[in-house]
Parts: C-alpha cells; sequence; structure tokens
C-alpha cells in the first residue's frame, strides 16, 4: 500500500494505491479512498489484514456520510485479492466517525479524527483493536488539546461497543490538556511489555510550546487504561527538551 494526497481539492481526503506481490514483483490493482492516516491488521480474525484509513474532510461522495466534519476513518476488509475497492469489488469499506454508534464524542470541524491510526489487539481476544488520534480535537475548552480513541475489534469487524477516548484531563492521565498540544498527532499500539496486548503510545509533539511528550497508556481484557499510565519527554533520556518536538514520529 502507497498513501498520499494531492495538493488539490482533495487535500484532506487522500488516496491509497494498492500493489500486489507476486513472482515478477509488485503490481498495481487498484485506488482506495482515504490515506492520509493508514494502519492494518487482523480486525475480523479472518486471517487477513484489514486496512484502515483516515480522511480529515469527513466528506466524500463514496463513504456516505457528509455529517463528520471532524474525519472519518474506513475500514477496508481483507480477502484473498486484498482489501475490498470503493468500486464494489469484493466488501464495501466501512466508515466510522465519532457521530456513528457507540463512539464517544461528536465530530466538530478540524478535529482531524483520523491523522493517525494504528492497528493492534489491546484486550487479548484475537482481534486487532484500531487506535484514532485526533490532535485537532478541543477538550474543555482548550482548542487543539487532543484525544486519542479506542474501537474494538470483534468476528462482525470494527464495533462501537465497548469504545474509549482519552485526553490529558482523563483520570489517571499525567500532566493537563492545554491549547494547541496536538495530543494523538501520533498513536502506536505495541506490545511493550511481551504480555500479548498492545499498549498505547500517544505523543503530543507541540506539548509545553514545542518540547513535546509521549504517554504510555497500559492495556487489559477490557480495553486501555488511564490509571498507571506515564509520561515523559526528551530530557528524560538525556536530551535537549527544549524545542524537541519529541513525539513527532513513532515508529515500532
Amino acid at each position: 500500500m502507497v498513501s498520499g494526497y494531492s495538493p488539490g481539492r482533495r487535500l484532506r481526503q487522500g488516496l491509497v494505491r494498492h500493489y500486489a506481490g507476486g513472482v515478477e514483483g509488485l503490481s498495481y490493482r487498484h485506488d482506495l479512498h482515504g490515506g492520509l492516516g493508514t494502519a492494518s491488521g487482523d480486525i475480523n480474525g479472518d486471517g487477513y489484514d484489514d486496512l484502515v484509513v483516515g480522511q480529515l474532510s469527513g466528506v466524500d461522495e463514496t463513504a456516505g456520510d457528509a455529517d463528520a466534519p471532524g474525519g472519518l476513518v474506513g475500514v477496508y476488509y481483507g480477502g484473498g485479492e486484498g482489501p475490498a475497492n470503493a468500486e464494489g469489488s469484493g466488501t464495501a469499506p466501512q466508515w466510522w466517525s465519532q457521530n456513528s454508534p457507540g463512539v464517544p464524542g461528536a465530530g466538530e470541524q478540524r478535529d482531524a479524527w483520523g491523522n493517525d491510526l494504528s492497528v493492534a489487539d489491546v484486550d487479548g481476544d484475537g482481534f486487532a483493536d484500531v487506535a484514532v488520534g485526533a490532535p485537532g480535537e478541543d477538550v474543555h475548552g482548550e482548542q487543539r488539546a487532543g484525544a486519542v480513541w479506542l474501537l474494538h475489534g470483534s468476528r462482525e469487524g470494527v464495533t462501537g461497543t465497548g469504545s474509549q477516548s482519552f485526553d490529558q484531563n482523563t483520570r489517571g492521565i499525567p500532566r493537563a490538556a492545554e491549547a494547541g498540544d496536538g495530543w494523538g498527532a501520533q498513536v502506536r499500539l505495541v506490545d511493550t511489555d511481551g504480555d500479548g496486548r498492545a499498549e498505547l503510545v500517544a505523543a503530543a509533539p507541540d506539548e509545553n510550546a514545542g518540547d513535546g511528550a509521549v504517554w504510555l497508556l497500559t492495556a487489559s481484557g477490557d480495553g486501555l487504561l488511564a490509571d498507571g499510565s506515564r509520561s515523559y519527554g526528551a530530557a528524560a533520556l538525556g536530551g535537549s527538551g527544549h524545542g524537541a518536538h519529541f513525539g513527532a514520529v513513532i515508529d515500532e
């Protein structure tokens, strides 16, 4: 998969180009809508990875959801021929927003819901879950403080049941939400302690006027936990913390 966007009319919608491997190398298959944020994993436990894409405008003629100003997240379920395309080959994509049933909050302009995404099994049930970053989310009057959501996977795919949302004002999470922090600009679900459950690493690269910081939220059988979470910046690793934008990029 190759994702990106053009600087034209569809700037905030993006595009994913699907290439399939074979004995003669890669070959182009088709294009998929969305793609500013992308991640993949087996959400429905069928043995095929599924593709999750972010679409910040929240408006797309293929999504059937023009009432999602804060952004959309699309799920293309995988199969023997790869992810289904928007023109109807295989299973049609499933679209989610903050306005979807069971998802906390409500979509607002410039939330950037889906700016970054990660897919891994948080609760150890064998179905990958989806972390959604929204660095533009307002929190208790603080503009663009940022927030993160967790949508659970199931045999039927992504579900709104049991969805969670977190921000820096959530009880148990260190520090406090401030305007412009951009919490959730980068999100990664990764099993840091080898217990078979993926923890959440979330970054706010603009924390403290650009110093930046990252947070670790632990995992449980019910999802992510705010209690016991911790945070640190570049200075904790022996680097210069001032203006570091620590967490601007996170890799597994």
